[in-house]
């Protein structure tokens, strides 16, 4: 009889409750959702290493940027500063220019030609004047034609008869001219020079900051994906919540029925055993013979007052 209430205890239904059902629902959709935010995790790595990568390459580049920036402006002053040793110059030539011509026309004030020829080296010394003065971009396409008329005058010049003889004054005033003709030259050459570096780090310039504020933008789209990343692990965590919860409230339930079911088995099978003791004590009563089964309940019947006795006495000490 024992045997078959133990196995009765045993049985369980095949079928599955709308709870079970529920659950297993659940647990899959968990699974996923968290498959899902394993992923995005994955690719939150990704992009906040590239929005990192991206920002270092922009720092770097800005930088290196910023160094042709500070020589390009420092070249700048130091052409400021030799253009201000120009205009004392062309002042100081001008008047030597202007002292030689006095000389020279009180010397050839007998020369008949020198009206042409005078006129013909005013021209001359303009053309070389704008040659010298002008700066180099601005003479490419013209250079060529001041070159052909300032050699046209030249051989115009050859054919007049020399002036008189200079005197010493006159090769003086003309060495002085053309010493300052010299520095004003090399002062340009070297301002031409200047402005050619300045130039070239202004372009680099330019073309640093440009790929640094490419390689920004691609730092700013990485950044732009790494939110976008976490919005949606943020989104599947509040699902989840919501499912966990629902699960929990399940096995919650789940579990009371549980042990409600329990509870009516147990008290099920109790009213059994004790239908069985009472039987096995009316026999002994009656002096009916007993089976080794109805001796088992009779001593769980005293071993039971036996227990209890122990523990009354237990409780009092």
């Amino acid at each position: 009889m024992v045997t078959e209430i133990k196995q009765s205890q045993r049985g369980a239904s095949s079928s599955m409750s709308n709870d079970d059902i529920r659950l297993v629902e659940l647990e899959e959709k968990a699974a996923s959702y968290r498959g899902n935010r394993n992923s995005l995790f994955e690719q939150v790595n990704k992009w906040r290493d590239e929005r990192d990568k991206f920002n270092e390459s922009s720092k770097k580049i800005r930088e290196e940027a910023q160094k042709h920036k500070e020589e390009r402006d420092r070249i700048n002053t130091r052409v400021a500063e030799v253009k201000e040793q120009l205009q004392p110059l062309y002042e100081q030539l001008d008047e030597k220019r202007r002292k030689l011509a006095g000389i020279e026309e009180e010397i050839n004030n007998n020369y008949r030609e020198i009206p042409k020829k005078r006129k013909i080296e005013r021209d001359l010394n303009n053309i070389e004047w704008m040659v010298m003065t002008t700066p180099t971009r601005e003479m490419l396409d013209r250079e060529q034609e001041l070159v052909n008329r300032a050699n046209e005058l030249r051989k115009k010049l050859t054919v007049f008869k020399k002036p008189p003889k200079r005197e010493e004054a006159t090769l003086e005033a003309t060495a002085d001219a053309k010493a300052t003709e010299m520095e004003i030259r090399n002062i340009r050459e070297e301002m031409n020079r200047l402005r050619e570096q300045s130039q070239q780090h202004h372009e680099t310039m330019l073309l640093l900051y440009k790929k640094g504020e490419e390689e920004r933008e691609k730092a700013n789209q990485a950044h732009k994906k790494f939110v976008e990343c976490i919005t949606e692990v943020k989104n599947i965590d509040t699902q989840l919540d919501t499912i966990m919860l629902e699960i929990h409230g399940i096995r919650k339930g789940m579990k009371l029925e549980e042990l409600k079911e329990e509870e009516k088995k147990k008290e099920k099978i109790n009213v059994q055993l004790e239908t069985l003791k009472q039987e096995a004590l009316r026999k002994m009563a009656a002096g009916e013979k007993l089976t080794f089964e109805d001796l088992k309940f009779i001593y769980s019947e005293d071993k039971e007052d036996e227990d209890e006795d122990n523990d009354e006495i237990t409780e009092e000490k």
